[in-house]
């Protein structure tokens, strides 16, 4: 699997023959994927997975690439069928100009009655089966041109739906080439943070699951009505992720739906609490990120989404802010019904839940 890894990981530049290979490739190491998920947990097959993925994604970045450098050229294969087309439309419309203007002068000098000043019959019938000639080339003229318009509208049409797939896989590949930046950024951090060491990535791993497990076995205390700035908990001695800290989520739910709460439901919190006092004090903004050489500052230990700790949780991504403040008091930050809820076996479980008027719940875990 090592020797696949590292031939799909550098990929060469593919032609019209080995397109259809791509693709194969690219399943082939979904089976991979597959069979890796289902292994135990462990760091070695953690970083198995992350290269799979990334050499996955660099498959993909290229069968996207050759996609956009395909439509290009047709695109351009296109523009130069509507230059030709609209050539031809010219020189067709002029053509039908130059025979309606003939077919008229010829049917204003030969009214009906020049039959009888007409020197002889022949000579009449030879006018009339010239402006016949003329008549019929003056409706093949337009059936022509009306035939090039059409030709013109659907190359333009077809040009339009090939820019509209373009603008689509430029965005894709935007997507993959920002996921490809994440896969190895993820990968780095693991190995950072580990320290390339089996044992500690267990432990890690166990802090994130206690962290989780122990809000989900806290238990309902008390409710109240609260304002804003109202003080309803303590974080505890400064710290960082696996240690003492704050841990603040924003929801989409209503009070009537509590039972209905999931953890990994959250919404990015920043645009409402740039409308609304923070929890703590010192922290105002998510630019206050915390510098690891510091331990005693007000800062944000870990930002929601994909950060440097995330993988460690089940699926790999951060539901909320981190903070630590030098004040440890935790205050709500907008009117409410708070409802509090405690773990007897461990104070990490400890938690507010804030409903708002607008709909909103907010989340305080890790309380005193």
């Amino acid at each position: 699997m090592l020797s696949l890894l590292i031939f799909f990981s550098l990929p060469a530049p593919i032609s019209a023959e080995n397109y259809d290979q791509l693709g194969k490739q690219i399943q082939e190491l979904n089976l991979v994927l597959d069979q890796l998920i289902t292994e135990k947990d462990t760091l070695g097959n953690q970083l198995k997975i992350l290269d799979t993925k990334i050499a996955q994604t660099n498959l993909e970045i290229v069968q996207t690439d050759q996609n956009i450098k395909t439509l290009n050229e047709d695109i351009k294969n296109i523009d130069i069928k509507i230059a030709e087309l609209n050539l031809s439309l010219d020189e067709l419309s002029r053509a039908y100009l130059v025979d309606s203007r003939q077919k008229y002068k010829l049917q204003s000098k030969t009214p009906l009655y020049s039959i009888f000043s007409s020197s002889s019959f022949n000579q009449f019938f030879e006018i009339i089966k010239y402006i016949s000639i003329v008549q019929k080339n003056n409706r093949e003229s337009f059936i022509n041109t009306e035939a090039q318009r059409n030709a013109l509208s659907l190359q333009k049409q077809i040009k339009s739906q090939k820019q509209a797939e373009l603008e689509n896989m430029e965005t894709q590949l935007s997507k993959q080439q920002s996921n490809l930046l994440e896969q190895k950024t993820f990968r780095s951090n693991l190995l950072l943070v580990t320290k390339n060491n089996e044992q500690y990535y267990q432990k890690l791993k166990d802090a994130a699951q206690e962290e989780l497990n122990s809000l989900f076995e806290a238990t309902f205390a008390y409710k109240r009505n609260v304002k804003k700035g109202d003080l309803i908990g303590l974080m505890g001695n400064t710290g960082y992720s696996f240690g003492d800290h704050l841990h603040f989520g924003l929801y989409n739910l209503w009070e009537s739906d509590l039972n209905d709460w999931l953890y990994t439901n959250d919404i990015g919190p920043t645009e409402y609490l740039s409308l609304h006092p923070w929890p703590m004090n010192g922290i105002n903004s998510i630019t206050r990120l915390c510098d690891e050489s510091i331990r005693d500052n007000n800062c944000i230990t870990q930002l929601r989404g994909a950060t440097k700790y995330s993988y460690y949780y089940s699926d790999h991504f951060h539901h909320g802010l981190d903070i630590v403040s030098t004040d440890i008091r935790v205050f709500a930050i907008e009117d409410g019904v708070a409802y509090t809820f405690k773990n007897s076996k461990s104070s990490l479980g400890n938690h507010v839940k804030i409903f708002h008027a607008d709909g909103k719940m907010s989340l305080y875990l890790h309380l005193q």
